[in-house]
């Protein structure tokens, strides 16, 4: 696969006057390795090396890129670690890490570019899936920790885009937490319509779906 352009990356270290910043000519190739050939890169300005891969999902795995972006393919069409493992012929401990590894630098990702927003309108939904079991197999004992959860989501109609996600259990606080996320990525001051499926906790007894649900999101 094509290797990114070292005008694209920037010094790991925190103590470096280029840290986290790209562009800055302050990068050369130390040496190249593996099959995928991984740049070990130097910073001239504080002597620091690291690999191009850190900071990424890939980092400290032997998961080939090729493999990897085929495996990240397969759960994001909603394939399970099983069939994933099947279809890319990974162990499905690699699946899991991988799963693991990727869904945190996205969420990295997401906070990091998905912030002071001014949607038209939010939209309030929660998809039902289950962990494991379904409810009903479910000891008491287990139930915080498997069966019924969801996909507690808020998205900007207009664009698509999911301007927060909570997957927990379908309750009050899991709903308040969805909502609080959401306002602490809208522009401070900016006040979007609300709509919602008419879920009665995020509702004020309204009956009506797609209706306005919550007062208005206090400015921060």
């Amino acid at each position: 696969m094509p290797r990114p352009d070292l005008t694209t990356l920037a010094c790991i270290n925190a103590d470096c006057q280029h840290y986290g910043q790209p562009d800055q000519g302050n990068l050369t190739i130390r040496k190249v390795y593996g099959t995928d050939g991984i740049r070990l890169l130097r910073c001239q300005s504080c002597q620091e090396e690291f690999s191009e891969r850190r900071n990424t999902a890939l980092f400290n795995t032997k998961v080939s890129e090729a493999k990897a972006e085929s495996i990240i393919d397969h759960l994001d069409k909603g394939c399970s670690v099983r069939a994933t493992s099947r279809l890319t012929k990974a162990a499905k401990a690699t699946v899991a890490r991988l799963l693991k590894t990727s869904g945190r630098h996205a969420q990295r990702f997401h906070d990091q570019e998905v912030k002071d927003l001014r949607p038209c309108a939010i939209q309030f939904d929660e998809q039902w899936s289950f962990v494991k079991k379904k409810q009903k197999h479910c000891d008491p004992e287990e139930s915080h920790q498997a069966g019924d959860f969801w996909d507690h989501t808020a998205v900007a109609p207009d664009s698509k885009l999911i301007v927060s996600l909570v997957v927990g259990k379908r309750t009050q606080e899991q709903t308040q937490a969805l909502v609080s996320d959401t306002q602490s990525r809208l522009q401070k001051g900016h006040l979007p319509v609300l709509f919602s499926d008419g879920y009665e906790v995020m509702s004020h007894r309204s009956s009506k779906p797609l209706v306005v649900v919550t007062p208005p999101l206090k400015p921060a």
